[in-house]
């Protein structure tokens, strides 16, 4: 009939079940609000246009979740001296955890933990130092590889 909505509810469903003209209009009116209210629920669904390439998203989600853990920073030499491997500048010296590291963080509370000082007193083995000659002791103290 006219007005019906979808076609789910017509005014000869409701004559011949005893209804009044008032509560169809109101049941009508409340199948239209559930439609729209579904359609711009619906919206925000349809707005967000994922990436269609995996690996992007991927390196998305990683760069968002370094940043939240430490904003980009500059390799420094045990002067302060920028390193830049990339343009080759100070490319040739070793890094300073305590210059790079030491700007944001505290570099003498870090230094005084057990796994930064772990093997520390530990003296190498003939064997081991010539098998790994840039460690300076068998644990973790002074780096490993």
């Amino acid at each position: 009939g006219p007005g019906c909505v979808l076609g789910l509810f017509t005014n000869r469903f409701f004559v011949l079940r005893g209804y009044d003209m008032k509560t169809y209009d109101r049941l009508n009116r409340i199948l239209i609000l559930l439609v729209i209210l579904s359609f711009v629920m619906a919206i925000p669904a349809f707005a967000q246009t994922p990436s269609s390439d995996p690996d992007e998203k991927a390196y998305e989600e990683a760069k968002q979740d370094a940043m939240g853990i430490c904003p980009p920073i500059f390799l420094r030499d045990e002067n302060g001296n920028t390193i830049n491997p990339v343009s080759r500048v100070n490319a040739d010296v070793p890094y300073s955890p305590k210059q790079t590291c030491g700007k944001c963080h505290d570099y003498d509370k870090i230094t005084q933990g057990y796994h930064f000082n772990q093997g520390k007193g530990e003296k190498m083995t003939k064997n081991f130092a010539q098998t790994y000659p840039w460690c300076t002791s068998p644990g973790q103290y002074g780096g490993r590889w």
